[in-house]
């Protein structure tokens, strides 16, 4: 079994992995904010469509996938009528 490291080589190490788990975190931020700016440009488009009579709600929950009900919630903000 190998010695405990002293002092000095547990903080540089300690110090090591707090700026491991800092660039994690930030790539777990910077996904998530991806996400959700696709998320927004996805719906924000869907809902241009429902708006200009190109598609009909049922026609998004075929390509989507989504509940009509998780559509209308999900497109509702971004619609100018209704």
């Amino acid at each position: 079994m190998p010695p405990k490291p002293d002092e000095a080589t547990r903080a540089a190490a300690k110090a090591r992995i707090t700026d491991v788990k800092k660039t994690r975190d930030q790539a777990h931020e910077d996904a998530e904010q991806a996400k959700a700016t696709a998320d927004e440009a996805m719906w924000r488009a869907i809902a241009a469509e429902l708006d200009a009579g190109q598609a009909l709600q049922l026609d998004v929950v075929a390509a989507t996938g989504f509940s009509r009900d998780h559509v209308l919630r999900r497109t509702k903000k971004y619609r100018t009528q209704s």
